[in-house]
């Protein structure tokens, strides 16, 4: 898991019936860069529920986002941070781990894989909570931070795919991420390991609430480029659209993006073309802030990651269990609520659990 370094858009006929926002791409994805603070930014909502600016944060989830931002939240003075890794064994072979936790111990974060060592009411409370775990494990996540008496003024959701609320919406923050990250190795330097960010000048990106607001100031105070949006649920979407035509393909075609867009775009066209049809209506006020040409934007937005291999794919060869319901798996459970077709969707998915078998057989 270590590794070193024009076809018409939404013109289906309901879809174009609605009416047309204008709005321009590069500014929504580019705003959170500005130095000046949104007047909406208020200072109540850069600090906490006590009156301070935050200072505990945990981060849930001991990969390469995780890593990340418990390496960020160092870097921006955040006085307490902790990183909370999975008990598990690791898998033979699967280095992230260690390097996870490497490099948020070099950064002076708390590392710790069970929340035993919490003993006070003080100790467990954290201004913010970011869970960076594959939505298989939120479940868990959620149980875990329960039974030890984890409490918290907010949580933030770091991950791919889309599911179901599952904790408080007074709360609970989703955020979208357009970067790419890789662990690598750096013998002799450091604590041994980085991370290599692709798309780093993109921001994270929040609805505009004031749970997203907050969000924000946090990020951006320890460098992270982010944004609170109104236009949230379409670049929720775009996000989405992404990893909808190229995660799980990447298994299959067993390349990276560049070779997607080279020897699969005829495939991610049709998965494209599904998502489409089947996602317009649950998901309208999202459909109703994109761009007519949202079909040129998703795939320029996949061209962006380059030679990145999609983290489902990393997955797959470090043989961890894998992201399918809430990717792929989201629109063939949103087509049958629908009666519609996902035939595409539905091939990919036995494509991919085909592959798991045969790779797990050989173990």
């Amino acid at each position: 898991a270590i590794r070193a370094r024009t076809r018409p858009e939404l013109s289906r006929a309901s879809v174009a019936a609605r009416p047309r926002r204008a709005r321009r791409e590069a500014r929504a994805m580019t705003r959170a860069g500005d130095d000046d603070v949104d007047a909406r930014d208020s200072a109540r909502e850069e600090t906490t529920s006590a009156g301070r600016a935050p200072s505990r944060v945990l981060v849930v989830g001991g990969g390469r986002v995780g890593a990340y931002l418990a390496r960020a939240f160092r870097r921006g003075e955040v006085e307490r941070v902790a990183l909370k890794t999975s008990n598990r064994a690791a898998r033979a072979g699967d280095e992230t781990r260690e390097a996870a936790r490497a490099i948020a111990s070099d950064a002076g974060a708390i590392v710790m894989s069970t929340y035993d060592g919490l003993t006070t009411e003080e100790e467990r409370h954290f201004d913010f909570i970011f869970i960076a775990v594959k939505t298989y494990a939120l479940e868990a996540v959620k149980r875990e931070l329960s039974e030890a008496g984890i409490t918290f003024d907010n949580v933030v959701l770091a991950h791919n795919g889309i599911v179901a609320p599952m904790f408080d919406e007074n709360k609970s923050t989703r955020a979208v991420m357009p970067q790419s990250w890789d662990i690598v190795e750096t013998p002799g330097v450091g604590c041994g390991y980085d991370i290599h960010v692709k798309n780093e000048d993109k921001p994270w990106v929040m609805p505009n609430t004031a749970g997203g607001r907050a969000t924000r100031a946090l990020l951006q105070k320890c460098g992270v480029l982010s944004d609170a949006t109104d236009e949230f649920e379409y670049l929720l979407l775009r996000k989405y659209f992404i990893n909808g035509v190229a995660n799980l393909l990447a298994i299959v075609g067993d390349c990276n993006c560049d070779g997607l867009l080279q020897h699969h775009r005829e495939t991610m066209e049709t998965l494209y073309d599904e998502m489409l049809e089947i996602l317009r209506v649950p998901h309208a006020d999202g459909f109703a802030l994109a761009p007519e040409n949202f079909r040129d934007v998703v795939f320029a937005g996949l061209a962006t990651y380059r030679d990145h291999f999609p983290s489902t794919k990393l997955d797959f060869d470090a043989g961890a269990k894998l992201e399918i319901d809430s990717l792929n798996g989201y629109v063939v459970q949103r087509a049958k609520e629908q009666g519609l077709p996902c035939a595409a969707h539905e091939r990919l998915i036995e494509q991919v659990n085909a592959l798991v078998a045969a790779r797990d057989g050989k173990s």
